[in-house]
């Protein structure tokens, strides 16, 4: 009757060590559904967007303080500036505007795919425009961030960059 008493109790411990993990697995309901990995890369594009934006002034900024260089001993210094850089950074810059409201801030991937595409070919052109043109470390981080954030756009929206 005792030992009885005990196997009664063993088997429903093991039982429910066995059925707790069991039932709180079941608990994840979107485990299997595509919409989880969706939101989040359309949280990763609104981020990617809001970078691109902040970059791009940053990059604006950095080109138009241009380069100096002293001239005849220090007594002048020569400033120039790129004004083709500063227009191919705010054609791009606006044209990174123009995506953020297609695409409801980066929500509505669907109906914004011409924008995307079009940010990618001008931050590809800046890219290839000011790689070669500048020795700012300033305006090299920036384009570095610059690629990133492309290269996060164009995975979300099944893009490729050609370079």
């Amino acid at each position: 009757m005792r030992n009885r008493k005990w196997i009664r109790i063993l088997l429903a411990t093991a039982l429910l060590m066995f059925a707790v993990p069991v039932v709180a697995s079941a608990q994840d309901y979107y485990r299997y559904r595509d919409d989880r990995y969706d939101r989040t890369a359309r949280g990763d594009v609104r981020d990617a967007l809001i970078r691109l934006d902040n970059t791009s002034a940053r990059l604006q900024s950095d080109l138009n303080y241009g380069s100096t260089r002293r001239v005849l001993g220090g007594l002048f210094y020569l400033r120039s500036v790129d004004t083709t850089a500063i227009e191919e950074a705010r054609d791009f810059r606006q044209a990174v505007r123009d995506l953020r409201r297609s695409s409801r801030g980066g929500w509505d991937l669907d109906n914004s795919v011409d924008e995307a595409r079009m940010v990618i070919d001008r931050g590809m052109q800046l890219d290839r425009y000011l790689r070669v043109r500048t020795g700012s470390t300033s305006v090299d981080a920036d384009l570095a961030d610059l690629r990133s954030s492309l290269h996060v756009i164009a995975d979300a929206y099944g893009l490729s960059m050609r370079y």
